[in-house]
């Protein structure tokens, strides 16, 4: 067969997959839809997606769905623009009597008398070439049309809003397309917004949807979770045939760009773009949470309904345009009519869904379907009658605290005990409690369960159990996707972490209270109950009561006892504390009350002090209305006297940085830096005057004022049955790690010096920073107003000796940096930010001075020996507290056999460090070594990188040094070389020895795609020949994007390697083109079975290359059941086809582990000099992968052809 004919064959290939990926206009069903008819008052979310300026007659499809909306809706109903609603451009580039802006005009107005409450929400086309500009004009168009303020959700061009609905509901509003947006394209991104980094929003998308967890929950936003359409990787048949904008009208060729944008995820708005997967992958997460979640969508040009469990899709995007679309894997109805959507939600939170076609001017319901049946309710009728007072009750039961020597010996006593100990607590009612408590929400974290209580007075309590959930923690550390229970109880994950659990001292929270009022550290004051199951906690019961919870005030204004929170005004959160004192310098945090309360988590060894640990209570300044100061509240202090003993411990301490931060309570704090992580960036974020004297002074007013009385008294609020032995030896362990106190201090700030962050007002402010000889680095801030030097911020000295590093923020508006004096020796490294607007550098003494500022702003700077980086770049220039230096270094530990090799042990060593500018790493380095058993030959590859060296391109290295016994294989070179099974396979090698380097600039893109740019250097010395040398120059671009790294059920991988080499020996050159792309499809509806395909070329084009040089087949390139290089040539090509298959994880003691199969089939075939003779080669065969996370990854193989078949193995342990 010639290659040519090999080629022809491909087509069908593509057509193959094409049938896979089908979809189509018609309207589609699965099952019989069932809608009971309920009369009962219900919330009607009405959804319209897609409205286009650019309708012409069709307009008529919208006037028919707002006036049947208009008739049906009421006063308490929603109706929901889902995105789309106008191009930015089409209205804002042309004048304000543009037809465009007629168009969206008219259209929005036909909303305004549709009773209840109407929100727009943005999508791509919102934002569009305009940007930030363009949304931000629309935001006002639709706030105008519609008079009112709040109509388009979320505000600013920010990203999340939601919504109270009722006490059963809840709406969430998300701008998906603020995610997905290059966030370097203005400077002003994000400028109006409390969230301002995507960990951040996920973070809060994540906690605010929890805590309505027991809601019907519905999230909007314009583009779906799951689809079927387009942007899901659905194409519609007639793309083969018919001129359409998704085969760029062109039919038949046209269509093979249809199927690789749809199965790639080519464009950022489709669903599989790796950045999109990652927004929509953490939703998923976040929705495994949640009982009965709504995600609201248009984007699709078409009306789906999918059914996710527990989440459900609802698409409504067809209002004008029409696009196929399939049922796929968990779909109910698909329809590429003109239609709109209807949710509605009742009050015992069951729900329907309702679809409507338009066509001739008439609406009509083409599906109807029940989402989620009436929620059960607890039987509150057959619980008890609650008579005890007191009851006598245990944290953990005895059978489960009770164990033998060895298992202490090794894991630790830690309190386990006390854990197990029964105490006696009152018990108590809630609608009694504190005059009488109500239920708000739900309340607890990862590891904690718990409710949200309010009182008559609208005050907050927290009621949490004292039991912590060790299958819930376990469920959200990276196994979301399996049920906690089947896979994880009883197993030694679940007996590690609840162990872990008991080393902190379950009721020494209730000892905290009269140590901070002794020394005026803010506190809240917890208390010990019995809470029984009860008519209070209605459907509650079925997760909570019949054990021991502690319940406390939650820090809020409502409370004005001066002994808890001060005299306050306000409480804040730790976020809106930020902003207050970010846009005013009259709004201050009191550094020295924030001082004490740190070491008062030392002297309690509460090693879990993160950014919600807090509250800051705002009080005002009397002698300025205007000036506010906030005062720290420390708060949940379950981690206090903390003992992580045993030899697991000790020796985990020993080896790995990260568990020091676990500690045995005692008279000391053995690691310090490490017991102080989790609050070190609060630390530096906050701590903007103070110096090591506030610190020990703060030290010696706790010894003064904290005596053995206090602390006795302290500790007879915990239950009586636990004052035994380690309840009077942890007074001890406090009193005489108090008597360290100024010695703990002293060394927890040698360390925080190390490095530091500083920071200014979204206001004109001045820094002056001035370097002297000795090392010494000052730095002074003062507001600028009108010229002048302002208030002052604060004025700092550092000492190169202790601070290597300093971080300084001018965050927003006109600021000036001046650097003077000058320096001799080592001296403290700044980074500086000027951050948005316009500002000014007076670079006197550049050394070890970088500054960094967004291009596209007017600023000026008068350079003198610093580093400027003017580049428009989101994170370089954005002010991000938890932002600090890392070092983190990894080890690679694999072993791997095939038959060419042997056995392939590799050790692996890599350094990274992340400093103010990375991408993702600021430098790298590292060094890999390999082992080949069968020849005993060992390769050494060392590598190294440096971040933007050019733009967003980092600089890397990569270098190759084998020993003079390293071989490759050689068999001639074309399709039909000789082979002989019985001949040894040392007649095939060819001994040899590379020593290689090359140099290349590298960019991973944000949306799949990678460029890299080399020049490499090649010295290849064969057994009893002259060394030959070579010079490469290429580049390689790669693209992949598939919706799930451990198994691709849909995606792409594309590759191009394309270089020049000259042989620097000879006078020869030549050139290399090599690519290859892999394709994954779900070929059945639960998409457990994949195909995946992949179709691969090389090319060599000039003088004729060495054998190491020339297009290969064999092993894994191409032909799997033959050996490495089995055929050599000037062209190959290859595909082959794998039907995979994804196995129930099964469960083991240690962790869930991920067993997927294969069944493979390879064709591929080499040509020389034109020499096209020969036959196909195949091979076929199968493997199994093994996935234990965290752990290793493990793989087996055999592949059999013509010459025989072919093991392959290998153990890669996680770094």
């Amino acid at each position: 067969m010639t290659r040519n004919t090999l080629f022809n064959r491909i087509p069908i290939f593509f057509i193959l997959l094409w049938v896979v990926a089908c979809s189509t206009l018609n309207t589609q069903i699965k099952g019989v839809p069932n809608v009971s008819t309920q009369d009962q008052e219900h919330r009607s979310f009405y959804l319209i997606g897609n409205l286009s300026s650019d309708v012409g007659d069709r307009d008529q499809n919208l006037i028919t769905a707002v006036e049947y909306i208009k008739k049906n809706a009421q006063d308490l109903d929603y109706t929901l623009l889902l995105g789309d609603n106008i191009e930015a451009k089409k209205v804002f580039a042309r004048d304000q009597d543009s037809a465009d802006l007629k168009s969206l005009s008219r259209q929005l107005d036909l909303f305004n008398d549709i009773k209840g409450s109407k929100y727009a929400i943005p999508g791509d086309h919102d934002w569009n070439d305009e940007g930030l500009e363009g949304l931000k004009k629309i935001e006002k168009l639709v706030e105008e049309r519609w008079d009112n303020n709040d109509a388009f959700q979320p505000e600013k061009a920010c990203p999340f809003e939601e919504i109270n609905v009722s006490e059963s509901m809840h709406l969430f509003i998300v701008d998906s397309e603020w995610y997905i947006r290059d966030w370097n394209e203005n400077p002003e991104f994000n400028d109006k917004c409390e969230i301002t980094t995507r960990k951040q929003f996920l973070a809060v998308l994540g906690d605010e949807m929890r805590k309505q967890r027991h809601k019907t929950v519905i999230l909007a936003m314009h583009h779906p979770v799951y689809t079927n359409g387009l942007y899901g990787g659905r194409i519609a048949d007639y793309n083969l045939y018919k001129p359409t904008r998704e085969n760029v009208y062109i039919p038949f060729l046209g269509s093979v760009w249809s199927f690789i944008r749809a199965q790639g995820g080519v464009s950022r708005q489709d669903r599989f773009n790796p950045k999109m997967n990652e927004l929509m992958e953490e939703i998923k997460t976040i929705s495994l949470g949640l009982d009965r979640l709504f995600v609201v969508s248009g984007h699709e040009r078409s009306l789906q309904y999918i059914d996710q469990g527990s989440l459900r899709q609802v698409i409504s995007g067809s209002i004008y345009e029409q696009q196929a679309a399939s049922l796929g894997k968990n779909g109910l109805f698909s329809s590429g009519s003109n239609g709109f959507a209807e949710l509605r939600v009742y009050p015992d939170r069951s729900s329907t869904v309702h679809f409507y076609e338009i066509k001739d001017g008439k609406v009509r319901e083409v599906y109807g379907n029940t989402a989620f049946a009436k929620a059960e309710q607890f039987n509150i009728d057959s619980l008890p009658q609650v008579t005890e007072k007191f009851k006598t009750a245990s944290i953990y039961t005895k059978e489960e605290t009770d164990v033998d020597e060895d298992h202490e010996n090794f894991y630790g006593k830690h309190y386990r005990d006390l854990y197990g100990t029964e105490v006696k607590a009152p018990v108590v009612l809630i609608d009694t409690l504190y005059g009488g408590l109500r239920i708000e929400r739900p309340g607890g974290g990862n590891q904690t369960q718990g409710l949200r209580l309010v009182d008559s007075l609208d005050r907050e309590f927290n009621m949490r159990a004292l039991e912590k959930d060790a299958l819930r923690f376990l469920q959200s550390a990276g196994y979301d996707q399996l049920d906690a229970e089947q896979y994880f109880q009883e197993t030694f994950p679940e007996e590690l972490v609840r162990d872990f659990y008991t080393a902190a001292h379950p009721y020494g929270a209730f000892a905290i209270p009269i140590m901070a009022k002794a020394i005026d550290v803010g506190h809240t004051e917890p208390k010990l109950f019995y809470v029984p199951k009860q008519k209070a906690l209605g459907d509650f019961n079925t997760t909570h009561g019949n054990r021991l919870y502690m319940i406390v005030e939650k820090p809020d204004d409502s409370f004005k006892a001066p002994e808890m929170f001060g005299k306050n005004e306000d409480i804040e959160s730790t976020t809106d504390l930020f902003e207050k004192i970010r846009k005013d310098e009259k709004n201050n945090i009191d550094e020295r009350v924030y001082i004490r309360a740190r070491i008062f988590d030392m002297l309690l060894g509460d090693w879990d002090r993160h950014q919600d640990q807090w509250r800051w209570a705002q009080v005002q300044d009397p002698s300025d209305e205007d000036a506010h100061t906030f005062m720290a509240i420390p708060r949940d202090r379950d981690q206090v006297f903390s003992r992580f003993d045993g030899s697991l411990f000790d020796f985990l301490r020993k080896y790995m940085s990260a568990i020091r931060q676990f500690g045995v309570y005692g008279p000391d704090i053995e690691h310090i830096k490490e017991f102080s992580k989790s609050a070190e960036k609060l630390d530096r974020a906050l701590l903007q005057k103070t110096s090591l004297k506030d610190w020990e002074e703060e030290a010696r007013f706790i010894q003064q004022n904290l005596n053995e009385q206090i602390v006795r008294e302290a500790f007879e609020q915990m239950p009586e049955e636990v004052k035994t032995e380690s309840w009077a030896q942890t007074q001890r362990d406090l009193l005489a790690r108090k008597d360290n106190l100024v010695s703990i201090v002293q060394r927890f700030y040698d360390q925080f010096l190390e490095f530091q962050t500083l920071k200014g007002t979204d206001e004109p402010d001045h820094f002056l920073i001035s370097r002297k000889r000795n090392g010494i680095t000052r730095v002074v801030a003062h507001r600028w107003e009108d010229g002048e030097l302002g208030a002052q911020l604060f004025d700092r000295t550092f000492d190169v000796a202790t601070t290597q590093d300093l971080w300084l923020f001018g965050l927003d508006d006109d600021d000036i940096f001046v650097v003077e004096g000058e320096t001799s020796g080592q001296t403290v490294a700044i980074a500086i930010s000027g951050g948005k607007d316009d500002d000014t550098y007076e670079i006197k003494e550049g050394k070890k001075i970088k500054v960094y500022d967004y291009e596209s702003e007017d600023n000026e700077v008068e350079n003198n020996g610093g580093f400027i980086v003017l580049r428009d770049d989101y994170d370089i220039n954005h002010y991000d507290y938890e932002r600090k230096p890392i070092r983190t270094a990894k080890i690679k530990l694999n072993n791997e056999y095939n038959p060419d090799l042997g056995y392939i042990p590799t050790l692996g060593y890599s350094k990274e460090i992340i400093g103010y500018e990375a991408n993702p790493y600021s430098r790298k380095y590292g060094i890999e070594v390999n082992y080949h058993s069968l020849t005993q030959a060992a390769v050494f590859k060392p590598s190294a990188g440096l971040s933007n060296v050019v733009g967003h391109y980092n600089l890397e290295f990569e270098g190759l040094l084998t020993t003079n016994n390293y071989t490759e294989n050689f068999f001639g070179f074309g399709n039909d070389t000789d082979f002989d099974r019985d001949a040894d396979f040392d007649d095939n090698r060819v001994l040899l020895q590379r020593r290689e380097a090359k140099l290349f600039l590298d960019r991973q893109g944000d949306y799949g795609s990678r460029f890299q740019f080399d020049v490499g250097y090649q010295n290849i010395a064969l057994e009893n020949e002259d060394d030959d040398q070579y010079l490469n120059l290429g580049g390689i671009y790669t693209y992949r994007a598939v919706d799930n790294e451990r198994f691709a059920t849909n995606g792409m991988h594309f590759t191009l390697d394309a270089r020049f080499t000259d042989d620097l020996t000879e006078d020869s050159d030549f050139f290399n083109v090599d690519p290859s792309l892999t394709l994954w499809n779900a070929i059945d509806n639960s998409r457990d079975f994949v195909l995946k395909t992949t179709i691969g070329a090389q090319t060599r084009l000039g003088d004729q290359p060495e054998f190491y040089q020339a297009a290969q087949l064999g092993a894994e390139n191409g032909l799997r059941s033959y050996r490495m290089n089995r055929f050599l040539g000037d062209a190959t090509l290859y595909g082959s086809a794998d039907v995979l298959y994804d196995f129930v994880p099964l469960k083991t003691r240690i962790l869930p582990l991920h067993i997927m199969g294969y069944l493979g089939f390879d064709a591929g075939k080499a040509w020389w000099r034109g020499d096209t003779t020969g036959n196909i080669h195949t091979s076929y065969g199968g493997g199994l992968e093994f996935l234990m996370s965290g752990l290793f990854k493990g793989s087996i193989s055999y592949f059999y052809g013509d010459e025989g078949g072919r093991l392959q193995f290998g153990l890669r342990f996680s770094k």
